[in-house]
């Protein structure tokens, strides 16, 4: 699992290249000829596959070479071409070849993309899946066409690499390797994070990093990093590193090949035995009775606050928070710029307050005191019976009260400015929040006295209650509301639901389909059930195969394929290998 600075890494890949039977490339010919790729040889060697092409299509494979994990050669024209194609799908020294035709791949318009993309096949070791874009500094091939020369190309092709390799077709990459790049910050590669999100190991020794802080955007996206490597950077002397490293990735294990956490503690707590599922009631009870409440407050909450009183006794608590974090780019329909000028002056926020005496006063207590808050907040309207699929409801029993606790997730939409309060109005509260506190109120955006602070918009909340049964009916004995940008989708989609529901997966997980998915074809035909390529390198037996896959896992075509691959094409092994991974997969590995 581990990777380790080591600078000599492409120089062995390049050696054992040249041990291999590799005929000089010929330009003059490589430019006339057709380019095919072959996946899936590894467990036999260069010149047997040569041999087994030839038997089984009367062609002989040109100026073979390896790029990454595929054989790639030449043939004069596109007839034997679709000769040596006819060999997809044959069983060559217990796998199952993957043959297809290379030419187009990547956009002939542009020599840069192909250049870049030879460099890194010269840096990509299958077997460790790391790809080693360390000291790339002294790389021949860049300095030769001047990538580093300047800062403004430096700037342009280190994202380029990144993201060339996240594209390149049959390439897996666990491990990357930054080291010797003079780096003083994380910006010529802050892109690493949304190209390889499963990344599990990455070294950034001896590079130029003396901050932590630039590891901010980074925060809790590598989900899966258990290993970095910071050696010789002025970083790691700072006395809060360890601390801010743990903090900003979340799984991580080793830290300067020191372990830093229980791996097998790690694993029990992101690996909660209890499967997902979008409302979750501990009891058939609570169900009903949870589910009445929530209807019935979310109605008077949107249309009249003051029948809600009632439900709270002098000794009910009520806090509210705003978490001003800004929802990723990548997510759908999510607000960039939201704005929380009505809720700051009130947010009990603990992360942004520290004062004591600002804390006790933002707790309210009592119906009298609620009644009054209750007015300083927008109208609004909530959509749980309309729009179900965005909310999400939990209910567990709380026996040292004799009653029990409701969560729920969800949006709304805000309707109406909240009325004014004597001779105090929001802004000016905001304006007041300002002064005492800039440090605090200068952690949000759009908190600044203007109409974008007080514009009214669409908001994701999460909201707790703690309910006491009392007097044959519910009281409120505390309540925390929580106010989110705004994010669409924030449940699985109706059809993921069914299929988690149709599929019932045992209690192990395996990380069998945590690949990334392969390209596919920008265009595309219609299948029964799945949309396939339509220059597909299958036979029929294995786009039957596929079909038959989809049937029951309904997954898309990128992960069907794969899955049928990594199955060695055997549709039991392929059924069980599902069953073990279906807690693992992304969202979008299901048909949408």
């Amino acid at each position: 699992m581990a990777i380790r600075n080591n600078a000599n890494m492409s120089n062995g890949m390049n050696n054992g290249m040249n041990n291999m039977v590799i005929q000089q490339n010929d330009p003059n010919v490589i430019s006339t000829t057709v380019k095919i790729g072959i996946r899936h040889w590894q467990n036999a060697n260069q010149v047997d596959l040569i041999e087994f092409i030839y038997r089984n299509s009367g062609v002989t494979l040109q100026n073979v070479v390896l790029e990454g994990p595929l054989i790639v050669g030449f043939v004069p024209n596109k007839i034997e071409a679709a000769r040596v194609v006819k060999c997809d799908g044959m069983n060559f020294a217990g796998n199952t070849l993957k043959v297809e035709i290379m030419n187009g791949r990547v956009p002939t318009t542009s020599n840069t993309v192909e250049f870049l993309r030879n460099v890194i096949l010269k840096r990509y070791d299958p077997q460790s899946k790391m790809l080693n874009l360390g000291d790339l500094y002294q790389d021949q091939d860049l300095l030769s066409k001047g990538m580093l020369a300047t800062v403004s190309t430096r700037s342009r092709t280190f994202p380029a690499l990144i993201k060339i390799a996240s594209e390149e077709p049959g390439i897996i990459i666990e491990s990357v390797n930054l080291a010797d790049n003079q780096l003083r910050d994380i910006t010529p590669i802050a892109s690493l994070p949304k190209c390889f999100p499963h990344l599990k190991n990455l070294c950034l020794a001896n590079n130029q990093i003396s901050r932590t802080t630039v590891f901010d955007s980074w925060r809790n996206k590598f989900i899966d990093l258990k290993e970095l490597l910071m050696l010789n950077n002025s970083v790691i002397k700072y006395h809060g590193y360890k601390n801010d490293m743990l903090n900003i990735f979340p799984k991580l294990i080793m830290l300067d090949n020191v372990m830093v956490r229980d791996e097998a503690k790690v694993n029990a707590i992101y690996n909660f035995p209890i499967k997902l599922q979008q409302f979750f009631f501990e009891t058939n009870q609570l169900s009903s009775t949870a589910g009445e409440f929530v209807t019935n407050f979310l109605n008077c909450w949107d249309n009249d606050r003051t029948q809600l009183l009632p439900l709270y006794t002098p000794d009910s608590q009520f806090s509210m928070s705003v978490d001003g974090s800004i929802p990723a780019t990548s997510v759908a329909k999510s607000d960039q710029t939201p704005s929380f000028g009505y809720y700051i002056p009130y947010s009990r926020n603990m992360t942004k307050i520290s004062n004591d005496r600002t804390r006790q006063v933002r707790l309210s207590k009592g119906p009298n005191e609620l009644a009054t808050l209750f007015q300083k907040l927008p109208k609004t309207k909530h959509y749980l019976q309309n729009d179900p699929i965005d909310y999400k409801m939990e209910a567990i029993s709380f026996p040292q009260i004799n009653g029990f606790m409701v969560t729920l997730h969800g949006y709304f939409e805000e309707v109406e400015k909240p009325q004014s309060s004597g001779n105090e109005n929001s802004n000016d509260a905001v304006v007041r929040t300002q002064q005492r506190s800039r440090r605090y109120a200068s952690s949000y955006n759009n908190t600044s006295v203007s109409s974008s602070s007080s514009r009214l918009s669409k908001k994701c909340f999460d909201r707790t209650w703690t309910l006491v049964p009392m007097n044959n009916t519910i009281v409120i004995a505390s309540e925390m509301l929580t106010i989110r940008a705004f994010t669409s989708n924030t449940w699985a989609p109706r059809h993921k639901q069914q299929q988690q529901q149709q599929i019932s997966p045992p209690t192990l997980m395996s990380p069998v389909l945590t690949s990334p998915p392969l390209s596919s074809a920008s265009s595309t035909i219609t299948a029964p059930g799945l949309q396939l390529p339509p220059n597909i390198n299958l036979n029929p037996q294995q786009i039957d195969l596929i079909n038959k896959l989809h049937d029951v896992t309904k997954l898309n075509y990128q992960y069907t394929c794969m899955l049928a691959e990594q199955s060695n094409w055997n549709i039991e092994q392929a059924l069980k290998n599902f069953q073990m991974s279906v807690n693992n997969l992304p969202r979008e590995a299901f048909i949408q």
